[in-house]
Formats: C-alpha cells, sequence, structure tokens
C-alpha cells in the first residue's frame, strides 16, 4: 500500500512539475513562471503599435513581447506583495472591465452599422453647417473651476456682466480657478449650443457645464475656418457613424434600465424627491 501511494505521489508531483513547466510551442509565444503569453496576445498588441515604414515585423513583434513579459513579472510580484487583494484594485478592475466591455460593445456596433446613403450624408452637411460651410475658430478669454457641490453658488455668476467681475465673484465664493486664452472650434460645439453662445451679446461671458467643470468664457476674435466639399463628406460619414453609435448605446441603455431592479440605500437614489423641511425650519 506504501509503495502505491508512494507511486501515486510522485505521479502527481510529474503531473505537477509538467504543468508548470510549459513549453511555449504552437499558439504560446512564451511562459512566464507558468503562465502563457499566447500568439493572439502578443498580435491584439502590435496592432496598437505603430510601425514604421521599412521596420522588421519580426522585431517588432520581438520587442512587443519583451513588453508584455516585463508587464507580466510586475504584474507577478505585486501578486505575491498581495495588491490584488486590496479593495483598491478591485474597484479598478471592475472599473477596467466595464469600460473594456463597453469599448467592445461599441467596436460590435461599428461594424454592424449600415453606411449611410449619398443623400443622408448631403442633408447631413447642410444640417450642420458650422462643421462644414461656416465652420470658425473663436479664440477666447476662458475661466474654469471645478463644479460646486452646492449648484446654487452658480448663480451669483448671473449678474456678471464681464469677465473681471465673474473672477471677483469666485474670489469672493473662495472658488479657484484658472483663467486664460483658449480657442473654440465651432464644428465641436454642436448646432444647438452654437446658436445660444451666439445669442449672448458681445463682450459678454457664456457659462458651460462640462462634466465635473464649469467653463465661463467671452469671444473675444474668430477666424473662418470652413471645410472643402471634397473634405466633408469623409466628415460628415464618420459624424454620422458616431452618432449612430451613441444612439444605439443610448437606446441599450434605456431599455436596460426599465428592465434593471435597482435599489437604494437612504440618500443615494438620484431621482429621489429631496426630503421635505420640519414645518419649524421650513418656517424658519
Amino acid at each position: 500500500m506504501k509503495h502505491r501511494l508512494l507511486t501515486i505521489g510522485l505521479l502527481a508531483s510529474a503531473a505537477l512539475l509538467s504543468a508548470c513547466d510549459n513549453e511555449p510551442t504552437g499558439q504560446v509565444a512564451a511562459v512566464v513562471n507558468g503562465e502563457e503569453i499566447t500568439l493572439q496576445e502578443v498580435n491584439t498588441e502590435l496592432a496598437t503599435v505603430p510601425a514604421p515604414e521599412g521596420v522588421d515585423e519580426d522585431r517588432l513583434r520581438q520587442g512587443v513581447l519583451k513588453r508584455i513579459i516585463d508587464r507580466r513579472l510586475l504584474a507577478q510580484a505585486a501578486r505575491e506583495d498581495g495588491l490584488d487583494q486590496t479593495p483598491e484594485f478591485l474597484i479598478r478592475r471592475r472599473q477596467l472591465e466595464d469600460a473594456l466591455l463597453i469599448q467592445l460593445l461599441q467596436q460590435r456596433e461599428q461594424r454592424a452599422a449600415t453606411v449611410p446613403s449619398e443623400s443622408a450624408i448631403d442633408n447631413y452637411i447642410d444640417e450642420n453647417p458650422s462643421m462644414f460651410a461656416n465652420r470658425t475658430i473663436y479664440t477666447l478669454d476662458r475661466i474654469q473651476f471645478p463644479l460646486p457641490g452646492d449648484l446654487s453658488m452658480l448663480k451669483q455668476l448671473e449678474d456678471d456682466m464681464t469677465m473681471d467681475e465673474v473672477a471677483a465673484s469666485l474670489n469672493s465664493m473662495g472658488i479657484e480657478f484658472t483663467r486664460g486664452p483658449a480657442q473654440m472650434d465651432s464644428a465641436r460645439v454642436g448646432e444647438e449650443r452654437l446658436r445660444q453662445i451666439r445669442a449672448v451679446p458681445a463682450g459678454e461671458p457664456f457659462v458651460t457645464p462640462e462634466g465635473g467643470n464649469v467653463t465661463v468664457a467671452v469671444i473675444t476674435g474668430s477666424e473662418p475656418r470652413p471645410v472643402s466639399a471634397q473634405e466633408s463628406r469623409p466628415i460628415a460619414l464618420e459624424a454620422m457613424r458616431r452618432n449612430n453609435i451613441q444612439q444605439t448605446l443610448e437606446q441599450r441603455l434605456e431599455q436596460r434600465r426599465a428592465e434593471a431592479e435597482i435599489t437604494y440605500q437612504d440618500g443615494f437614489d438620484p431621482d429621489a424627491e429631496p426630503a421635505a423641511e420640519p414645518a419649524a425650519e421650513a418656517a424658519e
């Protein structure tokens, strides 16, 4: 019985050693401490590397593989230190996974999208003159600052008629900001937003919330930069494709929202009505 157990133990050890000592053959480019790096992984990363004309592709591939190996070695060192078990890593990994899946979803929708007709492209060009025939580069005097937690603070800026007054208001509220010259391309603004900006009297600042920041600016000059008819069509085609993909993703999102079961801790529901103040506090 002891001999049999010893034989089984030796066979198991041999199998384990064989598994840990994989040879890089076939679809495996290298093995790093038992972890395989496949040819598909190398080629996927190789596709993101700009290849100068006349470069030796084999040398380039070897360089990419070396970079992956170095990255894998450092990742293994981080795991040995237990960093893959920290809350920060788990949260960041979830964020990166979500971002990657969304990117792959966008790419799949792009491959499946139909090509717009010639008339549809022409209509898009006509409906968006600020991107094409009337494209203009505006110079700005611009102030930027983080969006404050109390949005009511922005109401104080409504009475400011100059950039100096805006700066003074922000200083009085203790809001740090940056100020300097900038440019605004009408092709990136959009027709509706551009109409709102043009409706502001000359010399008066306009306010634009952008993500977690607020931009306050005034137009100080402009230069026409029309796009030629020859260049307009490919630009319009790419813009239409992006818009179609965005609309498709928004539709998918709305559908998922309608089907999802989401529960919130008290105070975290973004759609909940603000809690009513007690009568005494309201009267006060």
